[in-house]
């Protein structure tokens, strides 16, 4: 066992608001187990969670969403631990690009990790990640540096112009080798539906698609993922297709593809505002096509109209 000092990065304050310490607490138990003893403690304006913990945590702990740094302590001493996270991808492919209603970084790692926690998996290279409504990818650049393979689908066509200019400049600023490929699937149109712009570097790589994502299963062709996992809308800036603020109506709709994509035992992940949809009815629509909703909550305010929370669930064998 070691005597473990984690540095929480003053990000995780902007992303988890004023329950960042508790969002961050949540994310380490679910990691370590209920039985966990943590102490935060405040050095010097920063904050720390002194935990005692067993060496072979300790790439998983750097990979957690709150964590800045990790530090052994030796009496009154802290000394830094220079561990290997693994990722792939510089961390300006996820945090670089600034746009309107970019999906928080730190709260997209969370959800993946959240993820993850719940699969039984060899190798992260295996792993194969889906974002049915995913903006301008964070959460797949995010399944790119973890070592995973993505896709993601994207109503707003433009979305795919704009990824590849942001990938585009960052690869050329670390000169990250790499491919991008363009096509549709199905015939061509004026309207892009169905177009796809594909990134590969590293040997994994990410594809996002044009489309509604209620046609997921026929946008896929029938593809299966481990790990669905997506920040849906907040119901307060925009309308849905179905000219209501409230998304329940289309993740319904959605519902049963989002369903089919997963393989079984496969997880699904959503973050949500908590006053619309209301938790238990979000997750009676994916409960009615068989999905299993887990035991996980991490709510935290992020203005008077949006109360953020997760839902987990999985698919059965």
């Amino acid at each position: 066992m070691k005597s473990i000092a984690l540095l929480l990065t003053p990000q995780a304050k902007s992303a988890y608001f004023k329950e960042y310490l508790d969002v961050a607490k949540i994310e380490l138990i679910d990691l370590l187990g209920d039985n966990q003893q943590v102490d935060h403690q405040v050095i010097a304006a920063m904050d720390f969670f002194n935990i005692e913990v067993e060496e072979r945590y300790l790439p998983a702990l750097a990979r957690l969403s709150f964590v800045l740094g990790i530090f052994e302590r030796s009496g009154e001493q802290l000394v830094p631990i220079a561990i290997d996270s693994g990722f792939m991808l510089h961390e300006d492919f996820v945090f670089g690009a600034k746009f309107k209603g970019k999906t928080n970084e730190l709260l997209t790692q969370l959800l993946i990790n959240v993820g993850l926690q719940r699969l039984d998996y060899a190798s992260l290279q295996n792993i194969k990640l889906l974002d049915p409504m995913c903006g301008r990818a964070t959460t797949l650049l995010w399944a790119m540096r973890y070592g995973m393979s993505a896709k993601g689908i994207e109503q707003d066509p433009k979305a795919l112009a704009d990824i590849r200019q942001t990938v585009k400049k960052w690869c050329k600023l670390h000169r990250v080798k790499h491919q991008f490929k363009e096509g549709f699937i199905g015939k061509s149109n004026k309207h892009n539906k169905g177009k796809f712009i594909d990134f590969s570097t590293n040997d994994n790589a990410m594809r996002v698609v044009a489309g509604d994502s209620i046609e997921a299963g026929t946008i896929l062709k029938g593809e299966k993922f481990h790990l669905i996992v997506s920040d849906l809308p907040y119901g307060v800036q925009h309308f849905t297709t179905a000219k209501t603020r409230n998304p329940l109506a289309v993740l319904a709709e959605c519902a049963a593809g989002w369903h089919d994509c997963l393989k079984p035992e496969g997880v699904m992940v959503l973050a949500f505002n908590r006053y619309i949809p209301k938790r238990d009815d979000l997750i009676a629509v994916f409960e009615a096509q068989g999905l299993q909703a887990l035991e996980f909550s991490a709510p935290h305010r992020m203005s008077e109209s949006i109360v953020r929370d997760i839902v987990v669930f999985k698919k059965a064998l």
